[in-house]
């Protein structure tokens, strides 16, 4: 009869050494990037975009002409102070290699927005505590069976200078985090579903084209911020609650994190696949017929801190198949068809046609890990689905639009790319802007819907606009357009 013991690591054995690790101050791989910002986020992000309706709806309903490559100013001027010099402060740290820092003058392109948006989401990296999701108990970050946050807290004072009253009233990072979905609609989260809405908004309503122009840039930096949420669902560690072992066994932090940056970097990343149509913002991360995208990166892949354990067995018997399901964190993937025979040789546990598990057998010692295989064939495989979820919810979110039809001084608005039922609060909204780029309201026309909204169009009007904002069954929406005067 065979004889199976599995090996783990005890506890004290754990304290001593993050006490030693503690006490070196030798943590540098401590922080919660997941995909990596400056290059993975924005690469994956710019396929996003290429693949979405992205550059037809600025080109149509927001009157730039040049869709995704218009110039745009962000106007420090109209923000208050101290947002100001945040986003400031923060956008002169990005890399000037990257394509999406903006200039000394503050333009970039409408495209460089969004990706710096998906950058600024991780800056500073403690911002991606936020980006956990767990798609069974629908919770965040929570390292409750590890390291505790106190002791994490202290170590960040150590190496980033954060203050021993900042560890003490959680303003240091302490390893938990609220979910990606709350995190979403967080009043905290300077790029979320709030700040995209109302910055669409004020782009096509503000008095004055600085000041509407410097909305859309706000507006393009929160769907950057929210693909980068999403892009995050793709990756293992995000998804079953992994911070430990993803970033913070090793001293370089995230070995598929590095492998992917040093492979593709931003530019080479492969194209994305169709974009995903899903039925509201949420069901895009998890939904009841599971094809959320956390829910399928869960059920596909490993992370390192989920990994089968390691265990011994002589012989190898059917035992240990039943050992190594046992042990794992999640059901799924299944880890099945084991070769236990006796070889140096790396084997690997196949899903799908990808290697998603590596495995070697020296001794009776049976050890299970991820290499750079793996690493490739899911890469290569997950990365144009992550992006086609990417590019699905840029769509998702431009999915309402306000159509024009103009006869004479007369136009007929329709809101369009909407479902019912519907919740409008205040109706079409209407602008009439001058030879000046000055935009002031016309109208307010209560909505019906299938009706028309008939407006007379001002002798001296530069522009029309319109805007929309309510509910439909797949969420909030802003719908927006604009034409040229007759």
């Amino acid at each position: 009869m065979g004889r199976c013991r599995q090996r783990r690591e005890s506890r004290l054995t754990r304290v001593v050494f993050w006490g030693l690790v503690l006490l070196t101050a030798s943590f540098v791989g401590g922080r919660a990037r997941a995909w990596d910002a400056a290059t993975t986020h924005a690469g994956m992000t710019g396929r996003a975009l290429e693949a979405s309706r992205f550059h037809a709806a600025l080109a149509h309903r927001m009157g730039r002409a040049l869709g995704s490559f218009e110039p745009l100013r962000l106007d420090v001027a109209a923000l208050d102070a101290n947002r100001a010099r945040d986003l400031v402060g923060r956008l002169r740290a990005l890399d000037s290699a990257g394509g999406y820092r903006p200039s000394a003058e503050g333009v970039a392109t409408a495209s460089a927005w969004v990706r710096a948006g998906s950058v600024l989401a991780k800056t500073p990296p403690e911002r991606g505590r936020n980006h956990f999701l767990e798609p069974s108990t629908k919770s965040g970050l929570d390292d409750d069976s590890g390291l505790s946050g106190a002791f994490h807290a202290a170590r960040l004072t150590l190496d980033d200078g954060a203050t021993v009253r900042a560890a003490a009233t959680g303003q240091a990072f302490a390893l938990d985090g609220m979910s990606a979905l709350a995190w979403l609609r967080s009043p905290h989260n300077d790029f979320g579903l709030a700040a995209f809405f109302d910055n669409w908004e004020r782009a096509l309503s503000a008095e004055t084209s600085s000041r509407r122009e410097t909305a859309l840039v706000r507006a393009l930096l929160a769907m950057g911020g929210l693909l980068a949420v999403l892009e995050d669902a793709g990756q293992p560690a995000f998804v079953r609650n992994d911070f430990r072992g993803e970033f913070l066994a090793r001293e370089s932090g995230s070995a598929f994190e590095r492998w992917v940056a040093d492979r593709y970097g931003a530019v080479a990343l492969p194209p994305a696949g169709p974009a995903v149509v899903r039925p509201d913002v949420e069901s895009y991360f998890l939904a009841g017929d599971l094809l959320g995208l956390a829910q399928k990166t869960q059920r596909k892949f490993f992370s390192p801190g989920t990994l089968p354990a390691d265990f011994s067995c002589d012989p190898c018997d059917a035992s240990a198949a039943r050992l190594v399901h046992r042990s794992l964190a999640f059901p799924e993937p299944e880890v099945g068809g084991l070769d236990l025979r006796q070889s140096p040789q790396t084997r690997y546990v196949v899903q799908d046609g990808l290697r998603i598990l590596a495995y070697r057998r020296l001794g009776d010692r049976v050890h299970f890990f991820l290499d750079s295989s793996v690493y490739a064939d899911v890469a290569q495989a997950w990365l144009p689905e992550v992006e086609g979820y990417a590019a699905g919810l840029v769509n998702h979110l431009l999915r309402a639009k306000v159509g024009f039809a103009v006869a004479g001084r007369e136009a007929a608005l329709t809101l369009e790319g909407v479902d019912e039922p519907l919740q409008v609060a205040s109706g079409f909204r209407v602008f009439v802007e001058d030879a000046q780029g000055e935009r002031k309201p016309i109208a307010t026309a209560a909505f019906k819907p299938g009706t028309p909204i008939l407006v007379k169009i001002p002798a001296n009007a530069r522009k029309i606009a319109a805007f929309v904002r309510g509910k439909d069954k797949a969420g909030e929406f802003v719908a927006t357009g604009e034409i040229a005067g007759p």
